[in-house]
Formats: structure tokens, C-alpha cells, sequence
């Protein structure tokens, strides 16, 4: 792999997040914004979404919030198949309001600290 060469104070930022589980399991917990991302935000259909302090150690949390997004549209049978519940998927932290449910999860308050510490460190927040 070629070495990259930045003028000082040039470089790139990003922080590397690598999830204990799927990313997915953090998106099961705001059924208003699930609704949303399906187009179908007065849904009836009971949803029935796990418990937060269980959605990290769910085995399939992806499979869970497909199931749920393809429940939720409320589509008819033949409908369903044409869905796309990936972009559903990212549409859902658009509509989300409020993140901060998720910091009660080990693996997402592990992934803030991190980033807080890296904004820190490399004097981020001094910018």
C-alpha cells in the first residue's frame, strides 16, 4: 500500500468505528422514525420492537430490522417484494430525533467516548 504525504496540517480527519454488532442494532430503537424511513409514518401494524438494553445482543439485529421496515410498510404481498429496506435503513437516522437512548448500550457509549477522545487528541475541537 502506497504511503500518503500531507503538508502539515493538511491531513485528513476521520475516526475509524468498527461496531461490536451490526450498526443495525442501533437503529431498533425509534418506531416513529422506522415508520418514517417506510414511507408509511400512521402505520397501525404492532411493531413489537426489542427492548433497548437487548438490541446489542441480538444475533441478527439486520434480519430483525428488515422484518420489522417490510412489516411496518404495511405493503401487500407483491409490493413487498420491490422494497428496498436498505435505504430505508439509512432514511431511519433521518427521521430519528433524539440518539441519546442509544448511550444506556455498551458498544454505542464505547463508540462516543472513542470519538470524544479522538477530537480531543488531535485538537479537533481547537479548530
Amino acid at each position: 500500500m502506497a504511503e500518503a504525504n500531507f503538508e502539515e496540517g493538511l491531513a485528513p480527519i476521520w475516526v475509524c468505528a468498527i461496531p461490536v454488532r451490526m450498526a443495525e442494532a442501533w437503529l431498533l430503537f425509534d418506531e416513529v422514525a422506522l415508520r418514517k424511513a417506510t414511507g408509511n409514518p400512521s402505520g397501525r401494524v404492532l411493531l413489537e420492537l426489542p427492548p433497548l438494553s437487548r438490541c446489542e445482543s441480538i444475533p441478527d439485529p439486520k434480519s430483525v430490522l428488515e422484518n420489522l421496515l417490510v412489516k411496518a410498510s404495511e405493503l401487500g404481498s407483491r409490493r413487498r417484494v420491490q422494497l428496498s429496506t436498505g435505504g430505508m435503513m439509512r432514511r431511519i437516522t433521518e427521521y430519528a430525533s433524539d440518539f441519546r437512548p442509544l448511550r444506556e448500550l455498551p458498544a454505542f457509549a464505547a463508540l462516543e467516548r472513542d470519538i470524544k477522545t479522538a477530537i480531543r487528541t488531535n485538537g479537533w475541537d481547537r479548530r
